[in-house]
């Protein structure tokens, strides 16, 4: 079982959508504890909530994307109006394109019906390391790398060398309505933060040691990488583990072509009791 947070961050959506869905009953929590309310979920719930964003890209409203449930739309007919859709956004500009990724992500999951996933999930260890970063709540691809670009840009200019490859940090927000605020990281060697120390917005610390981090490699655009997060969240429950802090994003080769890119996703476990 994940806790909201978790559940939302491996579905790729906010928060405050699966609590709205909770109360209007459209999207249930397979578990509400009596004491505290905290909302639990399943990952085979996420076949549900896959139609559900489908059907809602195409158009729908809530209203009528409950009855499109009850009435049990097969997996050929969702694809069918998926395509369609598909279609007219590949018509717009950067930010259609992000959108029109992120359904072909959930329609493949929706064809394998959340089966026979093909990824390989990795088990490793990951030694604590020095890092440089800086915060931000820009949402989306494009805005998240413009705002990379600019903090890489940046430690040029200081003359600070990145000892690896960037990363993305996911952290839970505070700050409504943003769900988690992301921090651009960049690792360095123990001496080149001196630079930087004083720095308005800047953080230098040491990431933690993690013993046990499950990851997987995602080769494609950075668009459809919500098949990756949905791919290492079924190994995660399949497997008997937890989530236990921040997920980490590795930009391993992120140049030239977009399905050129090579991403890593990673998310530190701990066995289920």
């Amino acid at each position: 079982m994940f806790k909201i947070r978790e559940f939302a961050e491996i579905a790729q959506v906010s928060t405050s959508t699966l609590r709205y869905y909770d109360d209007i009953g459209l999207f249930k929590p397979m578990r509400v504890d009596a004491e505290t309310g905290y909302r639990y979920y399943a990952i085979d719930q996420l076949l549900r909530l896959n139609r559900i964003l489908a059907l809602k890209a195409l158009g729908f409203e809530l209203t009528q994307i409950t009855a499109c449930l009850d009435e049990e739309l097969s997996p050929d007919a969702l694809q069918g109006m998926l395509r369609l859709r598909q279609a007219k956004l590949q018509q717009h500009i950067q930010a259609e394109q992000e959108q029109l990724a992120h359904i072909e992500a959930r329609l493949k999951y929706i064809e394998r019906e959340g089966n026979n996933l093909s990824h390989e999930v990795v088990l490793k260890a990951v030694k604590s390391f020095p890092v440089i970063s800086s915060r931000t709540q820009a949402t989306g691809f494009l805005p998240n790398v413009h705002y990379a670009n600019a903090f890489l840009d940046m430690l040029k200019q200081k003359e600070v060398s990145p000892d690896g490859p960037l990363l993305y940090l996911y952290n839970e927000s505070s700050f409504s309505p943003v769900d988690f605020d992301v921090e651009i990281a960049v690792p360095i060697e123990h001496s080149s933060g001196s630079r930087l120390a004083h720095d308005a917005g800047v953080i230098i610390q040491h990431l933690p040691e993690v013993p046990q981090m499950a990851s997987i490699l995602h080769h494609g655009s950075p668009h459809a990488i919500v098949e990756a997060y949905q791919a290492l969240g079924t190994w995660i429950g399949v497997h008997g583990y937890t989530i236990a802090g921040p997920c980490r994003k590795v930009c391993l080769c992120w140049k030239g072509e977009l399905n050129d890119y090579l991403t890593e996703v990673q998310f530190p476990v701990e066995k289920q009791p």
